[in-house]
C-alpha cells in the first residue's frame, strides 16, 4: 500500500513537471534562470570571509595601483588586464576589501550558467538544465569563482564566445558575429592561455571530422565489425567503401549548400563586412584593454613617473586621430613582447636538450609530474561526478543509445584533451587548472545525467520500482556528493593540505582577525608608524626565497616595480603588500634586533611582525615590552613562511588561545 501510494505520488509529480514544460514554452529558460540565480547567491555569499591568497594580494594589489596612479602597462605576469581595469573600477565606488576585489569573478562565473541556453539546438530541454546546474553548482567553478584570478573569467567568455559561434551556424544571423569577437576578446583580456582554447577548438574539429569521415555510426557498428575477425578482403572493402561514401558526403554537402544558397562568392560578400566589423570589434576591445594608460611603464616602475607625463596611452590615442597609429603599435609590440615571455615555459619543457632524447623525456616528466597530480586530485576530489557522467554521456552518444550530435564530441574532446594539455602548457601546477577541464565537459555530462533520469522516468512508468529507485539513489548519492564537497572544500577547510583545491600559496584563516586588528589601528593611529617588518639574518643564514625584509639595508629605497614597502622582499610577503595599500598602513622596516627591542621599549610601535625561520629575533624582550604574540603560517606546505603577528597591549588585543 505505502509503495503505491509513493508511486502515485511520483507519477503526480512527474505529470505536473510534464505539464508545466509542455504548456509553458520558456520553462526551459526560466529553470536555466533560477539557477543561474541560485549560482549567483553561492558566489557572492561570505565573499570576503577567505584571507587574499598570493596571487589575489599580488593583481588586487596592481589593480588598486592603477585606480590610485593613473597609470597601467600590461605584464604577462600579472595575467590578462581585464581584472585589473574592473576592479579599479570597482575601488572608485567602493572600499577596496576582499570582498570588492573577487566580486568581477564571483559575478562573471554567476552567471556562465547562462551559456547553456546558447545550445539549446543541440541539447534536449533537461540536458540544458542540468548543463547550467554543473556549471552553477561545480564545487571547481564554485571556489574558483569566489577567488579572484582569471581562469574562470577566460573560461567564461570564451565558451560564451563558441555558444555565440555554434548560434551563429545555427542561425545564420551575423548579429552572433559580433558577440563572438567581443566574448574572444574578453578572454583574450582575461588570460593569455585563451590562445589555448582557440587551438582546442581547431584540434576538437579535427577530431571531429575524424569521426564523422571514419566512424559515421559510432563504435558499436565498428566493434561489431571487428568482433567478427574479418579477412584482409573484407577490411579492404570497408575501408575502400568509407573512402569512397566520404568522398560522396563532401560532394553532396557542398551541393546541398549550393542548392539552398547563392553562390559562395554572394554568401561571402554577404558576411565579408560583418566579419570585417567584428575583426574590428575585437580590435577594439582588445585595444582598450591592453593599451597603456597614464605613464604605462614609466608610471609602475619605481620612481613612477606621473600618469600625465605619458607621451600615449589610450585616451590621448583615440581622442587624438594623429596619435592613434602610435597607439596601436606601442600597444601591438608590447603584447607581442608579454605573450613571447608567457610563452617561453612551455616551449621549453617541449624542446629536447642537449643531452638527449631520453634525458629530455626524463627531464620533462620531472617538470609535469607534480601538475599533472595536483589537477587529477582537484578533478577526482571535486569533479568526480561531472567527470563520469561526462564519460557516461560521449559512450551514449558514440554507441547511438542516445541522438547522435557533433557538439557532444566536440566538448568531450575539448575537456578531455585539457587533461592532457594543461599541465604541459603552465609553470605552476595549481588545481584551478580544473577550471578548463570542467567547463567543456559539463555538456557531456548533462547529457549522461539526463539519461539516468530518463531512465528513472520510464521505469516508473512501467511501475519498475528497482529501475526508478536505482535512478533516484543515482541522482540522491550525486547531489549529496556535490553538496558535501562544496561546504567541506568550498566554504570551509579553506587552507589546510586535505583540500585540493587550495594551492600551497594560501594564507590561515588565523590571519583575518590581525588583519582586522592592523586595519583598526592604522584608521586611529594617524601619520605614525602601525607596522615594522622585521627579519634580521644575515649572511649564509639569511634565506632570499622567504625573508620578508631586504638583507642590504641600501635597497630598502630601491626597486625596479612601484611594489610598496621598497624594504620587503615583497613577493615573500604577499599578500600583505596588499592589505598595507587597501587599508593605508604606514610600514616601517627593520633588520637588527637591538634596534628593534630598543624601537619597542620606547616607541612602541602597534604591531611588529617576524618570520619563525628568523632565529635572531628578540621575543622575551618583545614580551618584556608589552607585545603579544600570534603565529600564522602564509603557505600551505612550508612551515619556512610562518609569521608571528605582535600587537602591543595597549591596543587590547586578547592573547593566542
Amino acid at each position: 500500500m505505502a509503495e503505491s501510494s509513493l508511486l502515485s505520488a511520483l507519477h503526480d509529480i512527474r505529470d505536473r513537471i510534464r505539464s508545466w514544460f509542455a504548456d509553458d514554452p520558456r520553462a526551459t529558460v526560466k529553470l536555466v534562470v533560477a539557477v543561474t540565480l541560485l549560482g549567483l547567491v553561492l558566489r557572492v555569499a561570505a565573499l570576503g570571509s577567505r584571507v587574499a591568497h598570493f596571487d589575489e594580494g599580488r593583481v588586487a594589489y596592481w589593480a588598486l595601483h592603477l585606480r590610485d596612479s593613473g597609470s597601467f602597462a600590461y605584464r604577462y605576469i600579472i595575467h590578462g588586464p581585464f581584472i585589473q581595469h574592473v576592479d579599479a573600477w570597482v575601488f572608485t565606488v567602493a572600499a577596496p576589501t576582499d570582498f570588492t576585489m573577487r566580486l568581477p569573478v564571483a559575478i562573471v562565473g554567476g552567471l556562465l550558467p547562462l551559456t547553456a541556453l546558447l545550445f539549446r539546438e543541440h541539447l534536449r530541454s533537461d540536458e540544458t538544465v542540468l548543463m547550467a546546474a554543473f556549471l552553477a553548482l561545480n564545487p571547481v567553478l564554485l571556489y574558483f569563482s569566489r577567488f579572484m584570478r582569471s581562469d574562470v573569467l577566460v573560461a567564461a567568455f570564451m565558451f560564451a564566445a563558441f555558444g555565440l559561434l555554434v548560434r551563429f551556424v545555427d542561425t545564420r544571423k551575423a548579429r552572433y558575429l559580433y558577440g563572438v569577437a567581443a566574448f574572444m576578446a574578453l578572454g583574450f583580456a582575461s588570460k593569455e592561455n585563451a590562445i589555448v582554447y582557440v587551438l582546442t577548438w581547431l584540434g576538437a574539429t579535427g577530431l571531429l571530422l575524424a569521426k564523422v569521415l571514419v566512424l559515421p555510426n559510432g563504435y558499436r557498428d565498428a566493434v561489431g565489425f571487428l568482433r567478427g575477425v574479418p579477412s584482409v578482403g573484407a577490411i579492404w572493402r570497408r575501408i575502400s567503401g568509407r573512402v569512397r561514401a566520404d568522398i560522396a558526403l563532401v560532394v553532396n554537402t557542398v551541393r546541398s549548400f549550393r542548392d539552398r544558397h547563392d553562390s559562395a562568392g554572394s554568401v561571402l560578400a554577404a558576411y565579408a563586412s560583418h566579419i570585417i566589423l567584428a575583426a574590428l570589434v575585437f580590435g577594439f576591445v582588445s585595444l582598450f584593454f591592453y593599451a597603456p594608460r597614464g605613464a604605462g611603464v614609466a608610471g609602475i616602475e619605481y620612481p613612477p613617473a606621473p600618469a600625465a607625463s605619458g607621451d600615449v596611452n589610450f585616451w590621448s590615442g583615440v581622442t587624438n586621430p594623429s596619435l592613434f597609429p602610435e597607439l596601436v603599435q606601442v600597444t601591438w609590440e608590447r603584447v607581442v613582447d608579454q605573450y613571447s615571455e608567457w610563452f617561453s615555459p612551455a616551449s621549453e619543457k617541449a624542446t629536447t636538450t642537449e643531452t638527449g632524447l631520453v634525458d629530455s623525456i626524463e627531464t620533462f616528466y620531472e617538470s609535469v609530474d607534480g601538475h599533472y597530480e595536483v589537477l587529477l586530485k582537484a578533478l577526482g576530489y571535486t569533479a568526480a561526478p561531472l567527470l563520469l557522467f561526462s564519460v557516461f554521456g560521449y559512450a551514449l552518444d558514440r554507441l547511438g543509445t542516445v541522438e547522435p550530435r557533433h557538439l557532444v564530441p566536440f566538448a568531450a574532446y575539448g575537456g578531455y584533451v585539457s587533461i592532457l594539455g594543461y599541465p604541459i602548457g603552465t609553470d605552476i601546477g595549481a588545481p584551478w587548472l580544473a577550471v578548463h577541464v570542467v567547463v567543456p565537459l559539463s555538456i557531456p555530462a548533462a547529457v549522461g545525467l539526463a539519461a539516468v533520469i530518463r531512465w528513472g522516468n520510464e521505469s516508473l512508468s512501467t511501475d519498475d520500482v528497482t529501475g526508478a529507485a536505482i535512478a533516484a539513489a543515482i541522482v540522491l548519492l550525486v547531489t549529496a556528493l556535490v553538496v558535501n564537497t562544496t561546504a567541506t572544500r568550498v566554504y570551509t577547510n579553506e587552507h589546510l593540505e586535505g583540500n585540493p583545491l587550495v594551492q600551497y600559496a594560501q594564507p590561515q584563516e588565523s590571519l583575518r582577525d590581525d588583519l582586522a586588528e592592523m586595519d583598526r589601528i592604522a584608521t586611529s593611529n594617524g601619520n605614525g608608524t602601525d607596522v615594522v617588518m622585521y627579519h634580521g639574518e644575515r649572511g649564509d643564514a639569511y634565506d632570499g626565497d622567504d625573508a620578508y625584509v631586504k638583507e642590504d639595508r641600501g635597497q630598502w629605497n630601491d626597486s625596479w616595480w612601484n611594489t610598496r614597502p621598497t624594504c620587503l622582499q615583497w613577493h615573500n610577503s604577499l599578500p600583505l603588500p596588499w592589505y598595507y595599500a587597501a587599508e593605508d598602513v604606514n610600514v616601517s622596516c627593520e633588520n637588527r634586533p637591538d634596534t628593534l627591542a630598543e624601537q619597542t621599549q620606547e616607541d612602541q610601535p602597534p604591531i611588529v611582525i617576524t618570520q619563525q625561520i628568523d632565529s635572531t629575533v628578540p621575543a622575551e624582550r618583545l614580551e618584556a615590552a608589552g607585545y603579544e604574540p600570534r603565529t600564522h603560517r602564509m603557505r600551505t606546505k612550508y612551515g619556512s613562511n610562518d609569521m608571528t603577528v605582535w600587537v602591543h597591549e595597549s591596543y587590547g588585543r586578547e592573547p593566542n588561545g
